[in-house]
């Protein structure tokens, strides 16, 4: 399987496929991978048209496609059965189909700030070991800690997210992290500069082209939609 899209330097291939299809492929072997690091469709339908009908203390900025897979409860056996260090992102929806685990990781949006009807904060199942753990980042829509400007995903997570991750699974340079549910790929940046390679999935060819624009434009030029082919019909 030939990918969407890889870096100058060979450390991370985008893929345009279902993660499953890219594992079939043979392209990477679930030994080799020293974290999975998942943020996949939770199953609450997530609204993605909240320019235009949204609250109205909305702050996106566009309408969004809808989040592939959303629709359906999240089923995370697949993932698990790959027993490889893990952690999944929304997991306290699907909770009662992960094992119990002491090692959550909880990520604090608010940071101090005072609250509104979104959530304060988001939870991630870990098998790493060790106690639960608070990362506190604030990310309210336009008050933000970072990446002031842009949102390139109905459910876009920080840079500085992926980074704390890559630390808490303790992660060393030429370590091999799978990234199932790609999105707009906030772990792409955070990968190179820490040495990882990365192998990413995204069924959505439109955020396959904004993770190399967007993402990666900061090492490699900005490539013309018609260069970051092939498109595969299994990869839907």
């Amino acid at each position: 399987m030939t990918p969407y899209y890889v870096t100058p330097c060979g450390s991370i291939r985008i893929y345009h496929a279902r993660w499953e299809d890219v594992l079939a492929a043979g392209v990477f072997d679930p030994r080799d991978v020293a974290l999975v690091h998942a943020d996949p469709p939770y199953g609450v339908k997530e609204r993605t048209d909240r320019a235009s009908k949204g609250r109205s203390n909305a702050t996106a900025s566009r309408d969004f496609a809808a989040v592939a897979g959303d629709a359906e409860p999240f089923d995370p056996s697949a993932l698990l059965c790959l027993t490889r260090p893990t952690v999944l992102w929304g997991a306290n929806h699907y909770s009662n189909r992960v094992p119990g685990s002491p090692s959550w990781i909880t990520w604090d949006k608010r940071n101090g700030s005072t609250s509104d009807d979104n959530a304060d904060c988001e939870h991630a199942w870990t098998n790493l070991g060790g106690p639960a753990r608070l990362f506190s980042h604030l990310w309210r829509g336009m008050m933000r800690a970072s990446e002031h400007g842009d949102r390139y995903h109905p459910t876009q997570k920080p840079e500085a997210l992926s980074s704390y991750v890559f630390q808490r699974a303790k992660l060393k340079r030429g370590d091999l992290v799978l990234v199932p549910y790609m999105g707009s790929g906030p772990d792409l940046r955070p990968a190179l500069a820490m040495g990882l390679r990365v192998v990413a999935c995204e069924v959505e060819e439109f955020y396959c082209r904004t993770a190399v624009n967007a993402r990666l434009r900061s090492v490699a030029k900005p490539e013309a939609p018609e260069t970051l082919g092939p498109l595969f019909g299994g990869g839907r």
